[in-house]
């Protein structure tokens, strides 16, 4: 059995050759230097196919800290600012994750230029590099920051038909009736509380929506819940018999994702993941919710560019992120 097993490996890893070669050329050849750049779907089918994959940065100390970044993509008004902002802290010794979201109108100082900025725009300053959010989050959580992942909501929608839906826990009820449509519209949106299965357009709007009644801090639960059901989804997969979903999903996820983990990175990724359960998961948001008593964030409006702009801040004081990093320190307690 384990012979015949190794040789249907063999010939799916054959297979990605030949696909791999057909598709991307430019990875094998070296012609566009660029493209090199980007995940290599042969490299990745090797490293998954013959459990190739190298220790992830800061497995030594049991605490693999990745940076998650949801872009709303071509189509929308501000499509590089970056409405997403997770830091996904994973505990190898005992399969633990811990999802940390960061508010987008969070302001801080723009690392070595000290003026001032909401942190969702920092991405898109050095043209989506993202070295200054990463040093940012790092100082605001007091976290070293591994790795980072940069994803258009576009990318997810397509993952999410590829994978025929996702089974999404809705916490609240939700009713916006002024959802943003193509060319400045508007519609109604409604989902009610409980569990939902969502096609990817569903999804893609339940990301977006912040009209419920804590807004902003609604829509990053809710972009947690979506960022956990897709783990769960996507590892769930076996690699063997859901190869053509796995296929698919690969490819989208590449053309619409910038990262700078590696293909061995993502095989050590993936054997991590796969093993962390739905219980092992913590769930953290720094919000500045009035109603809850344990929220870390105070608003206020200030001039940005010339213009009136909201923005919320520490309580303790501007640029004073002690309390956020004693929370992202302890998240595993």
């Amino acid at each position: 059995m384990k012979i015949i097993f190794f040789l249907v490996k063999i010939v799916i890893l054959a297979g990605l050759i030949a696909i791999g070669f057909y598709l991307w050329p430019e990875k094998i050849s070296g012609e566009n230097q660029q493209s090199v750049q980007k995940i290599s779907l042969v490299k990745t089918a090797f490293n998954f196919l013959t459990d190739k994959s190298e220790p992830l940065h800061g497995e030594n100390r049991d605490r693999v800290n990745i940076l998650f970044l949801g872009l709303p993509g071509e189509g929308n008004d501000a499509p590089n600012l970056t409405d997403t902002i997770i830091l996904l802290s994973i505990r190898p010794s005992d399969n633990r994750l811990a999802l940390l979201s960061l508010p987008r109108d969070l302001l801080v100082k723009v690392p070595e230029h000290e003026t001032l900025s909401k942190i969702n725009a920092l991405f898109l300053m050095e043209k989506e590099n993202a070295s200054i959010i990463k040093t940012k989050v790092a100082e605001i959580t007091g976290q070293q920051i591994n790795y980072y992942i940069a994803l258009d909501v576009s990318g997810v929608e397509k993952i999410i038909d590829i994978l025929g839906g996702l089974n999404v826990w809705v916490a609240e009820d939700v009713f916006d009736p002024q959802f943003p449509t193509p060319g400045h519209g508007t519609e109604y949106f409604t989902v009610k509380k409980g569990w939902r299965y969502f096609d990817g357009k569903t999804v893609q709007k339940y990301l977006r929506t912040r009209h419920s009644a804590d807004g902003d801090f609604a829509r990053m639960r809710q972009q947690q819940a979506v960022v956990e059901a897709l783990r769960k989804k996507i590892f769930g997969l076996n690699l063997l018999y859901d190869f053509p979903t796995a296929f698919s999903i690969f490819k989208t996820a590449r053309d619409s994702m910038q990262t700078d983990l590696d293909e061995s990175n993502l095989k050590r990724l993936y054997d991590i993941a796969k093993n962390i359960s739905y219980d092992n998961v913590i769930h953290k948001v720094v919000d500045g919710d009035p109603k809850r008593p344990d929220s870390l964030l105070t608003s206020k409006t200030i001039t940005l560019g010339g213009k009136p702009a909201f923005v919320l801040a520490p309580k303790v004081g501007d640029f004073n992120y002690s309390e956020i990093q004693n929370l992202a320190e302890k998240i595993f307690e």
